[in-house]
């Protein structure tokens, strides 16, 4: 990976946690995520987006229903998913990726 590449990665932050108000377990990805659960994960309740934009997807593979995620809301936090998504009918979380511009 050349410097360059490194920086970039850089520019997109997000952790979740297990539970919600940033409690329980939880992890950073710098990356996209195709299945959060496989990370020794039974939920997801809340987000903090610290860089970059993001799509979250309610099952693992990047499926379901789509909730963006933008440091722009909510200075970025989301303490659980009714901040994310008044419209979800679950409040899954399994799947996570960048969005690149």
């Amino acid at each position: 990976m050349n410097p360059q590449q490194m920086e970039q990665m850089g520019q997109f932050r997000i952790t979740v946690w297990e539970e919600e108000n940033f409690q329980g377990k939880r992890c950073e990805f710098i990356l996209e995520c195709q299945n959060i659960m496989e990370r020794g994960f039974r939920k997801i309740r809340s987000i903090k987006v610290e860089n970059g934009p993001w799509v979250a997807y309610q099952f693992p593979g990047y499926r379901g229903y789509q909730y963006i995620l933008e440091r722009d809301r909510h200075q970025g936090e989301y303490r659980n998913y009714m901040e994310y998504s008044t419209q979800a009918h679950t409040n899954q979380v399994q799947s996570i990726r960048r969005i690149q511009h």
